[in-house]
């Protein structure tokens, strides 16, 4: 096992738009499937969950995306740890086509009790036998990232939720907020491939929601966004 996990995989039809590029919900698809595999691998992932009660929960993620790849484009995913403090732990992914960058991002995720929903510490088990590289991040303040909500919203849209949403931590997946997302871009006839994405997720939307609302305010070049249902804010961020 080495300290930087790498994935080689492709772009499948089931992730690809009508135009046939990867949809932004399949780019972090790609991203958490390679972080749950590298987790995994250090018993650290969703294999011990159940055992011990314990998980990590993505809180935000800067992801910068230089090109879209298109159906069949093989693609080398690479993931690292770039540390672990308290509850905290951070997460680099670099994504190429060949040998061409086309995507990078860090992450902030959170180490959770299941059953209480609280902030817990990572083990030191945990925390001592998970390797951490100290290579270059694409963003080193992820605490200080800037994640507005909309203040006057341009576009309001209702977006229904599938029973494919949620996933096994009793919670609709990070991935989905990303389909919600582009399906309200494109119904506003908003850009629906962002080159930049910062997400901050601020309380899980629960398994039972019928809808959530997209809230959608263009500004400063680029769109704020945020996520909603019955008053309560899912996730917010911009892209650009």
């Amino acid at each position: 096992m080495d300290d930087k996990f790498i994935l080689n995989t492709a772009v499948d039809y089931a992730d690809v738009d009508r135009d046939e590029y990867l949809l932004l919900s399949g780019v972090f698809k790609h991203l958490q499937e390679v972080a749950i595999v590298h987790a995994n691998q250090y018993d650290t992932g969703t294999r011990v969950m159940g055992s011990r009660g314990e998980s990590w929960v993505l809180n935000r993620i800067d992801v910068a995306i230089r090109r879209y790849p298109r159906y069949e484009d093989a693609l080398r995913i690479e993931t690292w740890s770039s540390g672990v403090n308290g509850f905290r732990g951070y997460r680099e992914f670099r994504v190429f086509s060949r040998d061409e960058l086309i995507v990078s991002g860090s992450s902030l995720w959170l180490y959770v009790n299941l059953a209480t929903k609280t902030l817990v510490r990572v083990p030191d088990e945990v925390a001592t036998g998970f390797p951490t590289l100290t290579e270059p991040v694409h963003q080193s303040a992820l605490e200080r990232m800037s994640a507005p909500a909309p203040e006057k919203p341009v576009h309001l849209l209702p977006v229904t939720l599938r029973y494919a949403d949620v996933d096994a931590n009793g919670h609709v997946n990070n991935t989905a907020y990303f389909e919600y997302l582009q399906t309200a871009l494109a119904r506003s006839q908003l850009p629906a491939r962002p080159s930049s994405v910062q997400v901050k997720f601020a309380k899980e939307i629960p398994p039972d929601t019928a809808s959530v609302e997209v809230a959608l305010e263009p500004r400063d070049g680029g769109v704020v966004f945020g996520i909603r249902s019955d008053g309560v804010v899912h996730a917010q961020g911009w892209v650009r």
